[in-house]
């Protein structure tokens, strides 16, 4: 007898039996009615979706009229449960279907894609309460953000053209809009780590999913809360920390995306500047009171389409300015423009530096201005803590950016 055939035989018997004991275990934990299929049930159905499409070997068509007779009995399955049921779904009968699936892939394809299939299928059907509790934390705008994100980035993206518009050669819609959707990507996924976990785990939870959205945010909101919780002033540095740790990565990310080649002599120094940081903030946790507040910021969703169009703005007017200083005034007019931008968004004054690096401007000058951008806004967000907050809470933040922040810029200067 062919070995194969037995393997792939007791192979379609156990991947069936596996997705069967799910469904039999969901029926159990949420007290629900039986549905049509169990673990033997399903074992069933797998095994013969394989004899199916081994069979179709000798018999044209068998596979095919197989798996249409097996459409017709899940659809009378459907009928008959739903009609003594208040409520049904046809998740099982859907899952029946991609079962008889697996089985004949076993017999067209490896018998390790068959598995991985079914290891995808466990995976999404566990996946139920989880949803359902995300389902009542995300809301409908969040999914039009979502919408509004994909219509962007392989709708609007694609059909923008790659190359400048104006007589001056100022404006690139192409690499305008790659900027917008890669910060307000990054921006979007804090956002909703944030609207699914909840900030109110605690201050570090909030300061670090809180720097994909905004360290700045992040600074202010935290800075005012020592006025209410003073004995908490390390718990807050330690979050406005964590949230400016994960600006200078996210900064590194930005770079990496748009000019690789530049990145190259950043990778040492944020790593260094991280690590210094950390130290800060580990020292910070092991010295301060083990309590936790919730922390509540309230932050705006990127991808609402007039923020899209503002921060598209943005990104314009910097780059236009860039360019003009490098071309008519020199590497101090390009310095001055980031000291400027990068007192308000540290993203804008990068992504065009960056960008600039493969298309005129001096590595050097992009990699100086990006050094006293980032500079430029750590003491921005210091001067907020300052002015929102307490001067004990300031001293701790001001410490930790000259530890993490120092030790970035001076590697960076050192090493370039």
């Amino acid at each position: 007898m062919d070995s194969l055939f037995i393997q792939n035989s007791i192979l379609s018997l156990v991947l069936g039996f596996l997705i069967g004991l799910q469904r039999e275990m969901h029926t159990i934990y949420l007290h629900k009615a039986k549905d049509f299929g169990g673990a033997r049930t399903f074992s069933m159905i797998a095994f013969f979706g394989y004899l199916s499409a081994w069979f179709s070997a000798f018999i044209p068509y068998f596979f095919l009229i197989a798996a249409g007779l097996s459409g017709l009995l899940l659809i009378a399955a459907y009928i008959v449960n739903s009609l003594s049921a208040s409520e049904k779904g046809t998740t099982t009968e859907f899952t029946a279907l991609v079962t008889f699936v697996i089985g004949a892939m076993l017999h067209f394809t490896l018998p390790l894609l068959a598995a991985f299939i079914t290891m995808i299928v466990l995976f999404v059907l566990n996946l139920k309460e989880k949803i359902q509790e995300y389902e009542k934390t995300i809301t409908k705008q969040d999914l039009s953000a979502a919408i509004l994100f994909m219509l962007m980035t392989f709708v609007i993206l694609p059909i923008l053209p790659d190359r400048a518009i104006d007589p001056m050669g100022l404006i690139n819609l192409y690499r305008i809009w790659i900027m917008v959707v890669l910060v307000a990507g990054i921006s979007f996924f804090g956002y909703i780590a944030i609207r699914i976990l909840g900030s109110t785990h605690g201050i570090s939870a909030a300061g670090l999913f809180g720097g994909l959205v905004s360290s700045t945010a992040v600074a202010m909101s935290m800075a005012r809360r020592v006025h209410e919780n003073g004995f908490l002033a390390k718990n807050l540095a330690m979050g406005i920390a964590l949230a400016s740790s994960v600006m200078l990565l996210r900064a590194g990310i930005e770079i990496w995306v748009i000019n690789p080649a530049l990145v190259q002599t950043f990778i040492i120094p944020i790593a260094i500047g991280t690590l210094a940081g950390y130290g800060y903030i580990a020292m910070l946790y092991f010295t301060s009171k083990r309590e936790n507040i919730s922390q509540n910021i309230e932050f705006k969703n990127p991808f609402d389409l007039k923020e899209a169009l503002v921060m598209g703005l943005v990104f314009g007017a910097t780059l236009a300015l860039i360019s003009l200083s490098n071309r008519y005034i020199g590497d101090m007019g390009v310095y001055a423009v980031a000291l400027v931008s990068g007192i308000a968004d540290v993203d804008a004054i990068i992504l065009s530096l960056s960008s600039l690096a493969k298309n005129g401007l001096n590595p050097s000058t992009a990699h100086h201005a990006i050094l006293i951008a980032i500079i430029s806004n750590t003491f921005a967000k210091a001067a907020l803590v300052l002015f929102f907050g307490k001067i004990g809470l300031f001293r701790l933040v001001i410490t930790y950016y000259l530890i993490s922040i120092g030790a970035f810029a001076l590697t960076a200067l050192l090493m370039y």
